[in-house]
């Protein structure tokens, strides 16, 4: 809508931005309360994968010949540059899309046995969807997923080690995408490679490796092709499992407590883009505030009024320190103190201000990370932009991010006597009260001042809360009776619980085939540094665990009757 000389208003915005949200159909709720229920955090057994005879894990991802060939694996993988770009166009029509060819060709000279057994469907032209069908068609599949794009390299020249050259220094293999997502990627292929080549194993359950190309952009051209083809072949709530990348790694407390961290929900996303048009002229007699001042007055707006956190009983974040409060109550004694209390207040406090990762786990954040105004130095600026960023917690939504955008620029919007257009033609717009007595918007200077602005807002990647997947029954026995089995060790426990991941990655496109969606990278913390920045990199040994853990999931899966289809005909074409 375009309002002239505007103020705008988020009617009710306090009832908007409180509360906790779900998915209904394809909107999201905003709930006033939640249903208190008292996790106990108690853990299923750990499952030994042994009885299907088949040579264990650990005998065959340890030793130096093991390490030696992952290496390779990994290394020629992480070679290949692989990225992705905000600003790429379609496949078939942007050359940079091509080296994924490349790719391609390197997953089957190093996975023959995947590509001679598995069926090979390309999503998109650089999608891949691999399938091996299981002998017991009543059984849903199980699926696993990594991304095969990473992104840019800002300069190569401040790396340690140049950025595709893959380097192996003994522990830790160098490179871009070396932990996201190649990590996971070579992980799976590997796994999944080394039962392939025994020709006497033949899954029961179907299993299925999705592999999308852009999930650094948003996963809409690779997963988002992916997720709509999977359920036109097999229908909605069709999949047993879904296991991607995410997730908060392995976290050792105390030298005796493991605590695996697969993230069960994701926060929701939304991109806020501010343009602004107007007046420009020579610099040498320049108005009070040029464009740029103005944004920037507009960027100090919304970085002096962050959003609040909020911690909700009996969400993910919650039932974590639920569980360290059981098994390591030490680790952190105030949070425990503050929880056997229940002062949920103090301890949204206590945890709001331990470190970043954890704020950002219960709060709405909001990052100003694109800014672009100005074509000379002697010329006053036409046309700015900026780009908001906002991770959207459980309590907030798409709505609400738009309504607070619209309540904090209000004064500024006044102030220079801009029009705006806020949000024409799009979905999740706020309840907006339009008051157009704003008086004359001037800056006070002795003389007359027409900015002659014009604001229009706009959003994009808007992406609801997802849903939380369960952390009790029988899949999710497997899951976390998998992970115990897998990084068992002498003298300690291993606590599988679910978290809160304040990214989002492909499985956005993948909610309709499953509700145990779990977005974990075996992978201990400390093991690894550095995505999307200088020095990326993957311990060598931890990516061994990391197979170990994928060929013990696939195995203990095919081996559990769970998640079979109700009827035979339920069941898509596998």
């Amino acid at each position: 809508m375009i309002v002239p000389k505007l103020a705008l208003i988020a009617s009710a915005l306090a009832t908007v931005t409180r509360g906790r949200s779900i998915l209904q159909g394809e909107t999201q709720v905003v709930l006033e309360g939640v249903e208190q229920t008292d996790f106990k955090c108690d853990i299923p057994p750990a499952l030994d994968p042994s009885k299907d005879g088949l040579p264990a894990a650990r005998d065959l991802f340890s030793d130096d010949e093991a390490l030696k060939l992952q290496v390779k694996r990994h290394s020629t993988i992480v070679k290949i540059p692989s990225i992705s770009y905000d600003d790429n166009g379609e496949p078939g029509e942007d050359p940079r899309w091509n080296v994924f060819y490349d790719l391609h060709k390197a997953f089957a000279a190093l996975y023959p046995n995947v590509h001679l057994r598995m069926g090979r469907e390309t999503v998109n032209t650089f999608g891949l969807v691999y399938t091996i069908k299981g002998t017991e068609p009543a059984l849903k599949p199980l699926m696993l997923t990594a991304h095969q794009d990473v992104v840019p390299v800002a300069d190569a020249s401040t790396w340690k080690y140049p950025p595709f050259s893959a380097h192996f220094d003994g522990r830790y293999l160098w490179g871009r995408g070396a932990s996201d997502d190649k990590n996971s990627l070579t992980g799976l292929f590997s796994a999944l490679e080394t039962l392939l080549s025994n020709p006497l194993w033949v899954p029961r359950r179907s299993i299925i490796l999705a592999l999308g190309f852009d999930e650094e952009c948003s996963g809409r051209r690779g997963a988002g092709y992916i997720g709509r083809y999977l359920e036109q072949q097999y229908g909605p709530s069709s999949v047993a499992l879904i296991l991607d990348e995410g997730g908060m790694g392995l976290q050792l407390l105390g030298n005796d407590t493991l605590y695996a961290l697969p993230a069960v929900m994701e926060k929701g996303h939304v991109d806020i883009w501010l343009e602004l048009y107007v007046n420009g002229g020579h610099s040498s007699t320049p108005f009070p505030h040029t464009g740029i001042g103005i944004m920037s007055e507009f960027v100090n707006q919304l970085e002096s009024n962050p959003w609040k956190p909020k911690l909700i009983k009996g969400s993910p974040i919650y039932n974590h320190f639920v569980c360290q409060a059981k098994y390591s109550p030490d680790a952190a004694p105030n949070i425990t103190k503050l929880l056997n209390k229940g002062d949920l207040e103090a301890l949204t406090e206590e945890l709001a201000t331990l470190d970043r990762p954890t704020q950002y786990r219960i709060q709405t954040s909001q990052a100003v990370d694109y800014f672009i105004g100005g074509v000379k130095i002697n010329a006053m600026p036409e046309y700015i932009k900026i780009g908001v960023n906002h991770r959207i917690a459980p309590q907030d939504s798409v709505s609400a991010v738009k309504a607070n955008i619209l309540q904090q620029i209000k004064p500024i919007v006044k102030k220079f006597g801009l029009t705006v257009s806020a949000f024409k033609g799009e979905d999740h717009n706020p309840d907006i009260n339009l008051d157009e007595n704003m008086g004359d918007g001037t800056v006070d200077p002795m003389y007359e001042v027409d900015y002659n602005g014009t604001l229009v807002l706009t959003s994009s990647q808007a992406t609801l809360v997802a849903p939380i997947s369960p952390t009790s029954g029988p899949i999710w026995d497997i899951f976390s009776g998998t992970i115990q089995h897998s990084f068992a060790f002498d003298g300690g426990s291993v606590v599988p619980v679910g978290e809160l991941m304040t990214g989002n990655t492909d499985t956005r496109h993948y909610l309709n085939l499953t509700r145990h969606v779990y977005r974990w990278t075996p992978t201990r913390q400390g093991h690894t540094a550095n995505a999307h920045t200088v020095d990326e990199r993957i311990d060598m040994q931890a990516h061994l665990e990391a197979v170990r853990f994928y060929y013990d999931l696939i195995r203990n899966f095919d081996a559990s009757p769970v998640a079979a289809f109700e009827k035979e005909s339920d069941a898509g074409e596998l």
